[in-house]
């Protein structure tokens, strides 16, 4: 035998070559089904162990749906007081800038303006659907001054 002989690789006939893939699906099916089998017998816990998967009852899930079920043998809880009520609602304020004279929209507490307008009648348009949209929100109006302007 020569040295190339040895790389020659040999011609199979078709039909081998199925038999062979035949042989290695049915040998992969036998696998699986001996590991299935096998996890099937073992009881919950050596499978949670196994497979590094938290035992029944530890997860985040079961813990709210039992927190649930408590919560629901107890009465409604009472509605917020309206001093935590009006902790939610915004504050609109509507200020002329100084820098470029234009009227803006400012959330209370907020850095940026939500909205320039060139008009004061525009600004309070504006801010008309903001309090609809925001229950129980307020606005503040202020003079060209700054100072808060009353009716």
């Amino acid at each position: 035998m020569s040295f190339f002989d040895r790389f020659k690789v040999k011609k199979e006939e078709p039909a081998e070559k199925e038999e062979h893939i035949a042989e290695d699906v049915e040998e992969e099916i036998k696998l699986e089904t001996i590991e299935t089998k096998i996890e099937m017998e073992m009881d919950d816990a050596e499978w949670a162990a196994s497979k590094d998967k938290p035992l029944e009852g530890t997860t985040e899930e079961t813990k709210m749906a039992e927190e649930k079920k408590k919560a629901a043998g107890k009465p409604a809880a009472a509605k917020k007081p309206a001093a935590e009520k009006k902790a939610d609602n915004k504050v609109w304020h509507i200020t002329k800038r100084t820098d470029d004279g234009m009227w803006q929209v400012k959330a209370e507490g907020a850095a940026k303006a939500t909205k320039l307008f060139k008009t004061k009648a525009e600004a309070e348009e504006y801010v008309k659907t903001l309090k609809a949209n925001n229950e129980g929100s307020r606005v503040v109006k202020h003079k060209k001054t700054g100072e808060f302007q009353t009716k």
